[in-house]
């Protein structure tokens, strides 16, 4: 056992946030809650309906879609808009937990199998990152160095983090990740329900009972792996844990208990609820002249990995539906929520995915200093 990770480990949950631990805290946290009730409740009581509403439309990924749009136009009018607390992490676990009942034996024999398309999707999300990153740099006069990380699909926090440790500027880097994810949720769904693409349905679905008794303690472990993750700085961790920790048990051929439908239904509303939100006024009109030119950026990374998509499906004879989302540069969770609405290949896109996030997120910074060095080498007389 290494025990000087078990020490790090240690130390890391218990300095990340000292005052977690304190009535102190506790007290400043029920005071923020009342503060940011008002807030709060009127971005459920504008959700819900929109949410409705699409899914009366049968539309793709309504209680997502529907929240996300009403919330976002409304906060960009300039009426206060809040996610609940511990809105992402709720959806996450609840995902996770529905998602790990796809990983029984063969699947995840098939998925091993399919370890080249996985490499070389992850390596073309640097090659067209890097791309986006040049492009966006000349036409927005914004420097290289934060449009790099704005066009690494590694998810906006674990991006900004690196941004700022690097000294670019964090906001275009905020800025481009929200109108990259919000493009992807709006228009992969609907390109793929409408747009006459055949959607190859996964091998497998899962056809567990529900079982409350295996249910309440399995998702309430779920939590708490997540929870400890994060404290240990491992991104998604809130979606990871659960995916991991059920997958254990179903390719080892345990029977778990069913998630409700109305359970994933509730992670959408709160992923879009926590999408509509980022769209704050002030912030948009302070970088209105960027938008345009990330706007574009989304659209050349989108259209990039389609081309991807559509290369590794010919390739390796693997379903187009499936690679359209698994090598979609958005984030983990609203990409898998994505196949688990649409019932397309749950499992591969959850595979394509954490590869990219664990290379992107372990690998960007390097990538990032290895290239200064060399572009500064080079530009020497």
């Amino acid at each position: 056992m290494n025990w000087v990770w078990l020490a790090r480990a240690h130390k890391r949950l218990r300095d990340r946030t000292p005052g977690d631990w304190t009535i102190a805290d506790l007290r400043r946290r029920m005071t923020d809650l009342r503060k940011r009730a008002p807030a709060i409740l009127t971005a459920l009581v504008v959700g819900i309906p929109a949410g409705y509403a699409c899914h009366s439309l049968n539309l793709p990924l309504p209680w997502m879609i529907g929240p996300m749009v009403a919330v976002a136009a409304l906060n960009l009018l300039g009426v206060p808009m809040d996610s609940p607390p511990y809105a992402r992490q709720m959806g996450q676990v609840l995902l996770g937990s529905a998602i790990s009942l796809h990983f029984t034996p063969p699947v995840v024999s098939a998925l091993a199998a399919n370890w080249l398309p996985i490499v070389l999707a992850t390596l073309a999300t640097f090659v067209i990152g890097a791309l986006g990153a040049v492009i966006l740099s000349r036409v927005s006069g914004v420097e290289t160095r934060s449009t790099f990380f704005a066009s690494i699909p590694g998810g906006a926090m674990a991006m900004a983090n690196l941004a700022h440790r690097y000294g670019a500027q964090t906001a275009p880097v905020a800025v481009a990740h929200s109108l990259r994810v919000s493009i992807l949720v709006l228009v992969i769904p609907f390109a793929l329900t409408y747009g006459g693409i055949p959607l190859e349905t996964g091998d497998y679905r899962p056809t567990a009972p529900l079982n409350v008794g295996v249910l309440v303690p399995w998702l309430l472990a779920g939590f708490v792996l997540g929870e400890t993750s994060e404290r240990l700085h491992l991104h998604n961790g809130y979606l990871l844990m659960p995916i991991f920790f059920g997958a254990a048990f179903t390719v080892s051929e345990v029977q778990l208990s069913a998630v409700p439908q109305w359970m994933t239904q509730f992670a959408q509303l709160m992923f879009g609820l926590v999408l509509g939100v980022r769209y704050e006024r002030a912030f948009f009109a302070r970088h209105k002249l960027f938008i345009p030119f990330a706007l574009l950026n989304s659209f050349f990374v989108l259209a990039a990995s389609v081309a991807v998509a559509a290369a590794l499906a010919w390739a390796f004879r693997l379903p187009v539906a499936t690679m359209i989302i698994s090598t979609s540069p958005g984030g983990m969770a609203e990409m898998a929520i994505t196949a688990q609405a649409l019932q397309i290949g749950v499992p591969a896109v959850i595979a394509f995915h954490l590869a990219r996030v664990v290379v992107v997120n372990m690998g960007t910074q390097h990538i990032y200093a290895g290239a200064t060095r060399w572009l500064q080498r080079h530009s020497r007389p």
